[in-house]
């Protein structure tokens, strides 16, 4: 018998949250925020000859470069769902869509590869902010344990937070609260 693939499960929130997108990317303030920042640019058959269609291109708000359409999107300088949202859950509906359709002055036109670095920002945002959360629940609870194994258990949730990935100072708090972790279970020895 062959394994295959999990079937997905329906997560409703995220359909909800990419039919609301795809609205949004149809609507007339996109078409006019890439409008703005539009050029049409000649395009040569193979042969030399002139093409029947011209391409289009779009200038990037952020590196100010001229990108293909197909490279181009309209991106919210302000995040849709907020960086301190540490599920990425829509907690209000209603606030979810007044943010995405926003006004003109919050919408830019990116390339690719600047949508790319500013997302990859916004989740080490979105990760720091969940993982001060967790430390500091990590830190109520190294002071009012008072057994060895829960000492233990607690340390090793605690060296989930001393990796690579992690923020300069995710890591600087961490190994604190591994100190503090030590120094308890040396004087419970």
């Amino acid at each position: 018998m062959t394994q295959g693939k999990k079937p997905k499960t329906f997560n409703e929130d995220a359909t909800l949250r990419g039919a609301w997108r795809r609205v949004f990317a149809r609507s007339p303030i996109v078409r006019e925020v890439l409008a703005e920042g539009r050029r049409t640019v000649p395009r040569f058959n193979k042969d030399g000859s002139r093409h029947k269609v011209d391409s289009v291109q779009y200038q990037c708000q952020v590196c100010k470069t001229w990108t293909p359409a197909k490279a181009v999107s309209v991106d919210h300088v302000i995040p849709v769902i907020d960086v301190e949202n540490v599920s990425g859950k829509v907690q209000d509906w209603n606030e979810f869509k007044r943010r995405l359709f926003c006004e003109k002055k919050n919408l830019q036109r990116i390339c690719d590869s600047c949508h790319n670095f500013k997302t990859q920002n916004e989740r080490g945002q979105r990760q720091a902010f969940k993982d001060q959360v967790a430390l500091s629940n990590l830190e109520i609870n190294i002071r009012s344990v008072f057994t060895i194994d829960e000492l233990k258990v607690l340390k090793k949730q605690v060296a989930k937070y001393l990796t690579k990935k992690k923020a300069p100072e995710i890591k600087e708090r961490a190994t604190k609260l591994k100190e503090i972790l030590i120094d308890k279970l040396t004087r419970e020895d």
